[in-house]
């Protein structure tokens, strides 16, 4: 993890002085839905009927801010990040309650540069966005009937990352914004005694809205 967060200052500091240069600056602040892959971190939980399974809930709403620095009136450069999304594990039974296994946070933040289209109708202006993101697990917790998987460890990385999106100009500072990002991410999982690292695919898709200010 301490890698991880060298690189990501270590990036910001590379790019600061293309954000300083700058001709203007926005900023957002939103609200979405930031669905992951199907599937989970691999955890050793007994199942009492071949009925029953583990079930991942990785789909949750999260607040986000965007800070983007806009070079000319087609490029920008920008730095976003969502509030903790919550995961859960339960195993699904069939014939009865569902068993808590386990919950964590993620946390992703992404670093795009943007191309924005042509105004269209005087106040929609498309945009598309390539960049990197990284993703911060925390807060994580087996449940108390689920002792075998103390102490529990998942880390996210970091990877590609895009966003398409449109914003739509209310006056000459103010606008409001939607998009949709693709977040490439994997998570490494370690749980119990033995801390066997088990590696599975966290891709997640943001769906979001916003409104902003550019100054």
């Amino acid at each position: 993890m301490r890698i991880r967060n060298t690189l990501f200052v270590s990036t910001l500091l590379a790019l600061a002085p293309f954000a300083a240069s700058a001709q203007n600056v926005s900023i957002t602040g939103g609200y979405g839905q930031l669905d992951g892959s199907s599937g989970g971190p691999a955890v050793s939980v007994p199942i009492a009927s071949p009925t029953d399974h583990l079930d991942y809930d990785n789909e949750d709403a999260s607040y986000t801010a965007s800070i983007a620095w806009h070079f000319n009136d087609t490029w920008a450069m920008e730095l976003w990040s969502a509030w903790p999304s919550e995961r859960t594990i339960d195993v699904d039974v069939e014939n009865g309650a569902d068993i808590d296994v386990a919950k964590y946070d993620v946390r992703p933040v992404m670093l795009s540069v943007h191309y924005a289209f042509p105004e269209m109708a005087s106040r929609f202006r498309p945009f598309v966005g390539l960049g990197w993101q990284w993703t911060k697990v925390g807060d994580e917790q087996a449940a108390a009937g689920q002792p075998q998987l103390q102490p529990l460890e998942i880390h996210g990385d970091n990877g590609l990352a895009a966003v398409a999106g449109v914003d739509i100009a209310l006056n000459k500072s103010w606008f409001i914004r939607g998009d949709v990002r693709y977040l490439d991410s994997e998570l490494t999982t370690k749980s119990g005694t033995a801390q066997v690292a088990t590696n599975h695919s966290a891709d997640s898709v943001f769906y979001g809205a916003s409104i902003g200010f550019r100054f």
